[in-house]
């Protein structure tokens, strides 16, 4: 069987179980990304080299559970469909989510940034940095999604799971929401249309990512720019409620993830049960 044929017809059930358009060109990205590097003779559905595939070790965990999720999406339709008699990745234990440290980007680094970047990447980057959006939520943003409000500027964001939340902008958000929108044509709706071949469509969510970790320095990424927005949200609120709400979490246990730890705070506590006087 050609599994490669079957895609459209995988991308199409994709979109009747009411999986948002960003989910599902994600999951087809992760799919044809494997099944480009498999060699000719060897079966694509082999347990061992969907295996070895998944094992990389250039690969961060979130990466390698969000690969793992989409081929297991896949070959769980081709079995479930009768298309293959077995589902090899049926046999790899669930990954676990990793654990790990929130990792706020500095300022110093965004500023740096923001100096050396066009306008359409400076856009992205304050996005991330001060309104929390997601890479997949930023490639998103139309025109009809930025609202003028008697006290400022605020954005429609289109997040996870279909669910909508609007955020407040900053002077400085929507100054650069303002000149990316001067520099894209006024028949366009994106305010990151795609430069392919597919002229009226956004910008992919992988490509955002790409444009915003090449201009941060460093090992920082578009993803701890959101770190940075939770962080400084809750030194500014002390409320994991409404922060949670900027970010779209569904559980106010993954906005802590993201909130870092307030030094100052920190440093004052622990100096203050130091043994030396």
């Amino acid at each position: 069987m050609d599994v490669i044929a079957q895609l459209p017809l995988w991308t199409a059930w994709l979109r009747a179980s009411e999986r948002s358009e960003t989910t599902v060109r994600l999951r087809e990205y992760h799919v044809r990304r494997y099944l480009n590097g498999v060699p000719a003779e060897t079966d694509p559905l082999d347990l061992e080299w969907l295996v070895a595939y998944l094992a990389n070790p250039r690969w961060k965990a979130a990466t390698r559970r969000s690969a793992r999720t989409s081929l297991r999406i896949w070959t769980t339709w081709l079995h479930r469909t009768g298309r293959i008699l077995a589902d090899p990745l049926a046999l790899i234990p669930p990954a676990r989510a990793p654990k790990s440290v929130p990792r706020p980007c500095p300022d110093p680094i965004i500023r740096k940034a923001l100096l050396s970047s066009s306008t359409r990447v400076q856009a992205m980057i304050t996005l991330a940095a001060e309104a929390g959006l997601r890479r997949g939520e930023i490639a998103v943003v139309s025109r009809s999604d930025v609202i003028e409000e008697r006290t400022g500027s605020s954005l429609i964001v289109h997040g996870k799971g279909r669910r909508e939340r609007t955020v407040p902008l900053t002077q400085a958000a929507a100054d650069a929401v303002a000149r990316q929108f001067h520099d894209v044509s006024p028949e366009l709706p994106w305010l990151f249309p795609s430069m392919g071949r597919y002229a009226d469509a956004h910008l992919q969510p992988i490509r955002v990512g790409e444009l915003v970790n090449e201009a941060l320095s460093g090992h920082w990424s578009a993803h701890t720019l959101r770190h940075r927005f939770a962080t400084e949200a809750y030194r500014s609120s002390r409320d994991l409620l409404l922060v949670q709400t900027l970010m779209g979490h569904s559980k106010p246990e993954t906005t802590a993830i993201y909130v870092g730890l307030d030094t100052a705070q920190a440093r004052s506590v622990v100096n203050g049960i130091s043994l030396v006087a």
